[in-house]
């Protein structure tokens, strides 16, 4: 052996070692491959190979030899394969690594499959020509496994394999080159350890997975571009909560696994990745588990709680063979307790969803952890207007916010919609997380008087939007507040009950056009007492006018007395508008004697203004159709509904449009014309499966009535079926009104003593509303005939009186039991 030029007193072992090392210059020799390699078909001890190494190294320098913990030794010495040597020495290696299968054999294995993320994999390989990848999420969202799963498919590939670094382990950045030299088993000491490392990696084709990037991304960014610039042909895929920012950088965010929506089959929803994963994790602890309709659903549910984040669904299967799926389910509003494991085998940051969260919010500055937290008071998205309003103090103004607010996006913390108006959302772990951090902080309920504020600001704003708007204008921009404005009045009725009070007058259009005018009516029904103490006011003439909108067709006698009492205050106020709204509810409630209700539509007509919007106008027109049909001038009532129908479709009022369609749809009953009466609840029914419009409840039960006047009981009990279908998912709207519909098809099935319990409930429900219609009136006479010929008197007033203490689930029963026979 000879060292530089001179001969050298080197064992035959120690030479061969160093030969293969030599010759295999651009990788790591694993101990095993070394001993087949000196010590072929002979059986040594490893102590054997370690004692040849010192020998090395006592010759060559203690780091001409690279011990790469766990996998073997590498050499490091640069090698001249120009340079004479004497005779007798060993051939040095060409200065070009050759072609190996796997440069490193240190790549994790994958410890399952990653389910769902086919899709994901595809959209990856398309970039994989770009130098360097940042593969960006939230905590928990399955970064490392799918990075894994990536170097893993992308490793054959790459003439010199793949590499991993695993960076959560170290606080310190200037720690960084080295734990990438240790897991590439390079070279990377001397003055200038990252030049060291460059020069190393220049040779190579490598792809160099670096995970969890976040905590020390300065150092990997310095890295990362300096291997860009010193080695072309390194491939770098890093995993972080925020992008590096360099040139010629590609970030690929990935999002939560995908839920499939309720009544999906079982089949297809194996096929979606959050319930793959959630049955694969659940198997892996009770290999008897077997995904079953029965269950399917309660399963579903679980994840889409879980937001479809991978961690969270891994922490809640492995409770199932505990808990079972319900108890799963009904724990998880302490989520940060159920979601946990002590697997000391897995990184602390991920044996609980707590401590995941924690590793991302103890990386945020200041600024930024103040902003998280209190977004966390903010429900189903919020538009950055909102975050500005709740977010700022003192040391954050309104552009602070901004900047802060898109940090948060890039990390992960909160995603961003896109959209013509972008909104923002926190997944519910991470709202939940924000929370805790927002109580701990002291600020909650001056946030939450904040976000109230803020609401009753916009919607006071959506008040005045709305009678100039198209309903799909207004709703595009103000529908998806519906959650933020739920959530500031359940604030506001606890704790601000004036601010409540506005809050649901301004607010009162949007629950109706979103088809939840039940639930603004019980909402407003614990208010009513404070708007009725004396205390005259804009607020509370909203309130009282809006009240008395919500409960038309519902309650026809409290229409007009809400009515009153709006009108009394705007008349008082000299409020135009307001009084012209309240004139509609009189007139439009039916209560009225028709000469006052004449009267009540010419002061309309005085009040009304030239310049105002169609939807303001046409409200006139509402009330004048309510009128006619009231006095029964049907063919008159027609032309002003087909007018009111033009005007409507022409501004986009397509709430008004369904209610026009709706009085067509009786106005035709009244006047004998079955067909047209069909063909406009069909036009109605068309229209409800594309919006969630109650009206669809009054096309129902025309139909019902059209099929009892032509004998059709098939079609009849076909369509109330529905119509009790479909008024359930709205609370039992309406029921109550079309109660006598279900009543005459008791009556003419056989079912006689259902009949009068059902003819029981649908008094009480006349008596509340007040007023009735043509079908009514028709339901309401030919099944209380039909009852008093089957039944003795004192049994049918018995039943009566039985059936007006039904609740709504138990008239569903009754009316829907199958006939006799």
């Amino acid at each position: 052996m000879y060292l530089e030029g001179e001969p050298t007193n080197l064992g035959a072992r120690a030479v061969e070692v160093l030969t293969v090392l030599v010759s295999e210059y651009g990788r790591v020799v694993s101990k095993s491959e070394l001993l087949d390699r000196v010590w072929p078909n002979v059986v040594v001890e490893e102590n054997n190979l370690q004692v040849q190494i010192s020998s090395l190294r006592k010759l060559l320098g203690a780091k001409s030899i690279a011990t790469v913990p766990g996998r073997g030794y590498r050499f490091c010495l640069p090698v001249d394969s120009d340079t004479e040597r004497p005779a007798g020495a060993p051939a040095a290696s060409p200065q070009t690594p050759k072609a190996v299968d796997d440069v490193l054999s240190v790549l994790p294995a994958m410890p399952g499959p990653v389910w769902g993320r086919e899709a994901d994999q595809a959209a990856l390989d398309a970039l994989l020509p770009a130098p360097l990848i940042t593969l960006v999420g939230q905590a928990g969202i399955g970064k490392t496994a799918f990075a894994l799963s990536v170097a893993h498919a992308w490793r054959p590939h790459r003439r010199d394999g793949a590499a991993w670094v695993e960076l959560a382990a170290i606080a310190d950045p200037d720690l960084v080159v080295s734990m990438v030299a240790q897991g590439l088993g390079l070279s990377s000491g001397g003055q200038d350890p990252l030049h060291a490392l460059v020069a190393a990696l220049k040779p190579l084709q490598v792809l160099l997975v670096i995970d969890n990037a976040e905590h020390v991304l300065d150092a990997v960014t310095r890295l990362v571009q300096a291997v860009m610039a010193g080695a072309p042909d390194v491939r770098i895929l890093v995993t972080s909560q925020l992008p590096l920012r360099l040139p010629n950088e590609r970030v690929f965010r990935l999002g939560p696994l995908s839920v499939p929506p309720m009544g999906t089959t079982v089949a297809e929803a194996m096929k979606h990745g959050a319930v793959a994963l959630f049955v694969d994790q659940v198997k892996a602890i009770n290999r008897h588990f077997e995904l079953s309709p029965a269950h399917l659903d309660r399963v579903i549910g679980l994840c889409q709680k879980l937001d479809g984040v991978a961690l969270a669904i891994k922490l809640a299967a492995a409770r199932v063979p505990l808990l079972g799926l319900q108890g799963v389910e009904e724990r998880l509003s302490e989520r940060f307790k159920l979601l946990h494991h002590g697997q000391s085998a897995t990184p602390t940051r991920q044996q609980t969803l707590l401590a995941a969260l924690d590793w991302s919010h103890e990386m945020l500055s200041a600024p930024e952890r103040a902003v998280f937290r209190r977004l966390a008071v903010l429900a189903g998205g919020f538009t950055l207007d909102l975050a500005k309003a709740l977010a700022h103090d003192q040391d954050l103004d309104e552009w602070a916010v901004i900047d802060v607010l898109g940090s948060l996006v890039d990390r992960s913390l909160v995603m961003a919609d896109a959209g013509e108006t972008p909104r923002y959302r926190l997944l519910d772990s991470m709202r939940d997380y924000a929370g805790l951090k927002l109580v701990e902080s002291g600020e909650l309920p001056d946030i939450r008087k904040r976000h109230a504020q803020a609401m009753v600001a916009m919607m006071d704003a959506a008040y005045e939007d709305y009678w100039a708007q198209s309903d799909a204008s207004w709703l595009s921009h103000y529908g998806p507040e519906i959650d933020n404005v739920r959530m500031a009045l359940d604030w506001a009725v606890q704790s601000d009950q004036n601010l409540a009070l506005r809050l649901l007058g301004a607010s009162s259009p949007l629950f109706m056009l979103l088809g939840l005018a039940p639930e603004c009516r019980q909402r407003g029904q614990a208010l009513e007492q404070l708007a009725t103490s004396p205390q005259p006011g804009a607020d509370v003439a909203r309130f009282w006018l809006e009240r008395s909108r919500l409960y038309w067709g519902v309650g026809n006698t409290l229409m007009h007395d809400f009515a009153l009492r709006s009108s009394a205050l705007y008349r008082a106020a000299a409020d135009r508008r307001g009084l012209y709204l309240s004139l509609r509810c009189l007139a439009g409630s039916g209560v009225l004697p028709s000469v006052q209700a004449l009267s009540v539509l010419d002061e309309m007509a005085a009040l009304e203004q030239p310049d105002w919007p169609i939807r303001l106008c046409t409200q006139r027109l509402l009330a004048e159709v309510t009128v006619l049909k009231s006095i029964e001038h049907m063919a008159e009532a027609r032309r002003v509904c087909q007018n009111l129908l033009v005007r409507a479709q022409s501004a986009g009022l397509e709430g008004v449009v369904s209610a026009a369609l709706n009085d067509l749809a009786s106005i035709s009953m009244a006047l004998g014309d079955t067909d047209a009466a069909l063909q406009t609840c069909a036009q109605i029914l068309a229209r409800g499966r594309h919006r969630r419009d109650n009206f669809v409840l009054h096309a129902l039960a025309v139909m019902a009535c059209v099929a009892f006047v032509k004998s059709d009981l098939a079609t009849a009990r076909s369509a109330l079926t529905d119509f009790v279908s479909a008024s359930r998912s709205r609370d039992w709207e309406w029921l109550g009104l079309y109660a006598g519909l279900l009543a005459l098809m008791a009556a003419l099935e056989g079912r006689h003593e259902a009949a009068a319990r059902l003819l029981g409930y649908t008094a009480k429900a006349y008596e509340q509303m007040g007023s009735r219609d043509v079908v009514t009136v028709y339901a309401w006479s030919r099944s209380n005939g039909l009852v008093q010929d089957a039944l003795d008197p004192t049994v049918f007033e018995r039943l009566k009186g039985m059936g007006a203490e039904l609740d709504p689930e138990s008239v569903a029963t009754w009316a829907l039991s199958p006939p006799p026979g």
